[in-house]
């Protein structure tokens, strides 16, 4: 065996051989030996799963030598290709904004490992078209402390956008996850640029905090909880994402609308929006328990006061999420696996960020729906929207990268 390819000796019996080989060559290597290569590229396995398959079916397997040979081609075949896509995905989110100058972005900081990452990835994902215009990897080559390699990542981002061949792109709204340092920087040097957080990481623990006045000891009843207050910590979450989607970019608006739950709960709804089904349905009564207490009322009140919310309602006027970051993040898995990748070199990181870029912008907004479920879950009983079926992937890519390696060899 010469990797994948058994070559066959054949003896007659006069003592004249001659050899065979079962796969024809690619320039001066084995062409099946190269297919299987660039198939352990583009899978994002790891080395030792990839020698633990061929292993078990008896097929050969490639040494590192040979990997090595290949992949000093092939990550520069990948490197020219991931550029043209996010290239591609930069024109088309541009023209996506035909009336306004600029483009609205998500960012977020994915770390490599779990702990003291080596290599940080900082996603920055057009609001429009949801694909990858940019992934900047930071290392502790670049700067020791992982916590500041996400401000690091973005600068370098930023520098990016503004050395495009058409000119400089400009950011009017930039998203990303309550990062200090990121907030900061734009601030002071990004006028241009207004900046906002992510409302699912500002959310989702309302309602956890909410609780703290909704349910407690019996010895803290009145004191620290109320029992008027037992039934709405979900419901108060909601109303909160309902307060950003309906501020009109208006901070004073958002704390207004966020404050008036209180009001609505105490059965007076003078102030409710007029599509609200209390302002809207005749016969509308009560679905929660009416605060009748002062105590309850105040301890309600303190507790939404303590929401980053409230205190920082500029940050979350534009209602925008990350979640199209988070889920290119969970295609990032399949590509790097955070308890090994951080001892892998640069060159070998890098090329597996670019394919899974190249993997979600094939894909993103193209597979189509062919039918949907409803399915009740009993740990997310308020859940209503149904689960879509989506047609299976595209991975014409691979075919791609295959084009482009080949045509290098052949050169």
């Amino acid at each position: 065996m010469l990797g994948h390819v058994a070559l066959a000796t054949y003896e007659c019996d006069n003592a004249h051989k001659v050899q065979w080989p079962s796969s024809p060559y690619l320039g001066t290597k084995y062409l099946v030996n190269c297919r299987m290569a660039h198939a352990y590229f583009v899978s994002g396995i790891r080395q030792n799963q990839y020698h633990r398959v061929a292993d078990a079916a008896g097929i050969g397997k490639l040494g590192e030598d040979y990997i090595g040979e290949v992949f000093s081609v092939y990550k520069d075949c990948v490197h020219r290709k991931t550029q043209e896509s996010v290239y591609d995905a930069l024109l088309e989110e541009i023209t996506l904004y035909p009336e306004t100058d600029g483009i609205d972005i998500l960012t977020d900081a994915r770390h490599a490992t779990r702990k003291n990452s080596r290599y940080s990835d900082i996603v920055c994902i057009g609001a429009q078209s949801h694909k990858v215009l940019r992934v900047e990897t930071v290392s502790r080559e670049d700067d020791p402390c992982a916590q500041r390699h996400e401000l690091l990542g973005t600068k370098r981002l930023y520098h990016y956008l503004e050395q495009q061949e058409g000119g400089s792109v400009h950011i009017r709204v930039h998203c990303h996850d309550r990062n200090g340092s990121v907030n900061k920087w734009l601030r002071e040097t990004r006028h241009e640029t207004e900046t906002t957080n992510d409302t699912w990481h500002a959310a989702k623990n309302i309602a956890k905090e909410v609780r703290t006045v909704c349910c407690g000891s019996r010895c803290m009843q009145g004191k620290t909880w109320h029992p008027h207050l037992s039934d709405k910590a979900a419901s108060i979450k909601t109303h909160v994402y309902w307060s950003m989607k309906n501020c009109e970019e208006n901070p004073e608006t958002l704390q207004h609308s966020m404050m008036n739950v209180i009001k609505h709960y105490k059965n007076n709804h003078e102030h409710c929006h007029p599509t609200s089904r209390c302002k809207t349905d005749p016969a509308y009564e009560p679905s929660k328990t009416i605060i009748t207490d002062p105590t309850a009322e105040q301890l309600l009140r303190q507790a939404l006061h303590r929401t980053i919310i409230y205190k920082n309602p500029t940050d979350f006027i534009h209602c925008m999420d990350t979640y199209f970051v988070e889920s290119f993040n969970n295609i990032m898995l399949q590509y790097h696996d955070k308890r090994t990748d951080g001892s892998l070199a640069y060159d070998a990181y890098r090329m597996r960020t670019n394919i899974a870029t190249l993997d979600w912008n094939e894909n993103i907004n193209a597979r189509t729906v062919t039918s949907q479920r409803d399915s009740v879950d009993a740990r997310n009983p308020r859940r209503v929207s149904a689960r879509r079926n989506l047609r299976r992937k595209n991975f014409a890519f691979w075919t791609e990268l295959w084009q482009e390696y080949a045509s290098q060899v052949l050169a």
